[in-house]
């Protein structure tokens, strides 16, 4: 995030927060990061991805839709999916993640979700079309108050015309 995101903006280090993966006591590290954010007032905007199984952030399918900052074992999707980062090697892939749950998502002021590719519109399907469900996880965002969603054409191609037609005459002057 810090490389491909934040290195250019005008956003200020010390107003990055992301989970160290790496900390010697990962269940230390999860509390702490709950305690920083309660100490803040809460977290401004939340920055994550939806995975192509619906994940939100690595809340995989069947996670507690009121789950708090925790370790989480990814599923075989999702370690293929970031095998990518590993030059497709899944050994090297960790097979656990720290994540933020759906209940601090959920308690940010705003949320923002990028999705983009073909690989990833049956999950924004159920995100934005489908029923909430513990099974896809993105789907609580429809019960935030600001939910952004950023999406490419390729992402949308299982939304429903009508939804689809919906947010594009919707958002015309920001395209």
């Amino acid at each position: 995030m810090w490389n491909n995101f934040f290195k250019n903006s005008d956003i200020k280090p010390e107003n990055v927060h992301i989970l160290d993966g790496n900390a010697p006591d990962l269940i230390a590290e999860c509390k702490q990061y709950e305690e920083a954010i309660a100490k803040a007032g809460g977290i401004d905007l939340f920055m994550g991805g939806i995975g192509p199984d619906g994940h939100l952030a690595f809340n995989e399918p069947g996670s507690s839709l009121s789950s708090r900052t925790r370790i989480k074992t990814l599923t075989t999707d999702t370690i293929h999916a970031n095998s990518r980062f590993f030059n497709g090697d899944l050994s090297l892939v960790p097979k656990q993640a720290l994540t933020v749950g759906i209940g601090t998502v959920m308690d940010a002021k705003e949320v923002l979700l990028v999705c983009s590719g073909h690989n990833k519109a049956r999950a924004l399907k159920h995100c934005i079309d489908g029923d909430i469900s513990h099974k896809w996880t993105s789907s609580m965002l429809q019960l935030h108050p600001h939910a952004i969603v950023v999406c490419d054409e390729a992402a949308c191609d299982e939304l429903t015309v009508g939804t689809y037609k919906y947010y594009l005459d919707k958002e015309r002057g920001n395209l």
